[in-house]
């Protein structure tokens, strides 16, 4: 019994690892032999005027192993399933775009060169007026959308379908654009820079991580302890260098405070008695580089920042009433991830969990300087913070 229950955990297993293939079926023909061929046509790659659309697939959700080389051998498999001998890629997400995997969607072909072909549909003929000349010989209608000093990219309509293509210069003997102005239009909007600015507002609450001093009486200890986590107030400013990754601009402050009554003697065995306050900020300001993930309706937004900057401690310090300002200041890094979810086109809440790492090696006491030797001061915590953040 045993034995069959791990073989049934290992074949769940792999199963788990295996690409998931949905698939859409309009004309079934007969399957073809796994050995056969499967041309494959990447996104804007003109598939041949009688290659015929059987179905559509989408590949996904590879979990385990799921390389893009992968994923293509699963869409090919469906493919001769259903008797194709052809993919055309529609689209082709990297991996933390929509899924942890690559996920392709694709026309399944039956490339065959008996096919007849289908006549341009009436909105074809009424608005496409532009023309392509493929060096092979074809002239296709079409609507000419963007134009490079080594690509042309159009829409076009094969077998009844309207598609998309975007070819080398080098494939094509001529071509003719009946609106240059439109043409000129979509190059402008093309070339034209998008650049996003979002600044957000957060509150929450931090939890410093740096472990106490062992050799300190349990009192004391507790003491220190409830320093050890308070409010934290920041602001940051995040730039769009494209549509993936980010600059910015980050600040914090974390600030805590605690007093208790202080009973010691000194080495000569007076007794003393009064109480000890510790009233203190610390403070990141920070640059960083990261990118940014968006769902497909822009709805949902993750960030991921890599931080690098300076952090400052400030201690108002009271002992016996005696005051001791405390200074220090030392390089600090951190890491963000953040969510955002858009209530309008400028407008979202968000959440974020984010840690900084810092140690102060020396400290200022009422402006005379300290090593504290072994003794470091670890600045280091954990921040969850919430807000608002604003699109511009």
């Amino acid at each position: 019994m045993k034995k069959i229950l791990f073989l049934l955990f290992i074949a769940l297993g792999f199963a788990s690892c295996s690409p998931i293939a949905h698939k859409q079926i309009a004309k079934h023909l007969p399957p073809l032999d796994d050995a056969k061929n499967v041309a494959v046509y990447d996104i804007g790659e003109m598939p041949p005027d009688y290659a015929e659309v059987i179905g559509r697939v989408q590949v996904e959700n590879g979990l385990g192993r799921c390389d893009y080389e992968r994923i293509l051998e699963k869409a090919k498999k469906t493919a001769r399933k259903a008797g194709g001998n052809g993919l055309e890629i529609l689209q082709h997400a990297y991996p933390g775009q929509v899924d942890l995997c690559h996920v392709i969607v694709a026309y399944i072909l039956n490339i065959d060169p008996n096919n007849k072909p289908i006549e341009l549909s009436e909105e074809a003929k009424e608005n496409f007026h532009d023309y392509v000349v493929l060096k092979e010989g074809d002239t296709t209608r079409c609507i000419i959308t963007d134009e490079t000093d080594q690509t042309l990219t159009f829409v076009y309509e094969g077998q009844g379908i309207r598609r998309m293509a975007h070819l080398s210069k080098d494939k094509i003997l001529d071509y003719h654009v009946d609106d240059p102005v439109a043409l000129a239009d979509l190059q402008y909007q093309r070339n034209k820079k998008i650049f996003h600015v979002r600044f957000g507002f957060d509150g929450g609450y931090a939890f410093r991580t740096a472990r106490l001093p062992k050799d300190v009486s349990s009192d004391y200890k507790d003491y220190l302890r409830k320093l050890t986590r308070g409010p934290v107030l920041g602001a940051n400013v995040r730039f769009d260098i494209d549509k993936m990754y980010t600059i910015g601009l980050h600040y914090d402050r974390f600030t805590s405070s605690n007093s208790a009554m202080f009973y010691a003697y000194d080495e000569n065995g007076h007794y003393y008695e009064g109480e000890l306050s510790d009233d203190y900020a610390i403070n990141f300001f920070a640059a960083s580089a990261g990118y940014q993930m968006i769902s497909s309706n822009e709805k949902h937004r993750f960030f991921v920042d890599y931080m690098l900057g300076y952090m400052n401690y400030h201690n108002n310090n009271w002992e016996l009433g005696q005051q001791y300002i405390m200074d220090g200041a030392s390089l600090g890094m951190g890491m963000a991830v953040d969510y955002d979810y858009m209530l309008s086109k400028h407008v979202a809440i968000g959440a974020g969990i984010s840690y900084y790492h810092a140690v102060l090696s020396k400290i200022y006491i009422d402006g005379l300087e300290y090593d504290l030797g072994q003794n470091k001061e670890g600045l280091q915590r954990l921040n969850l913070k919430a807000g608002l953040r604003f699109y511009l």
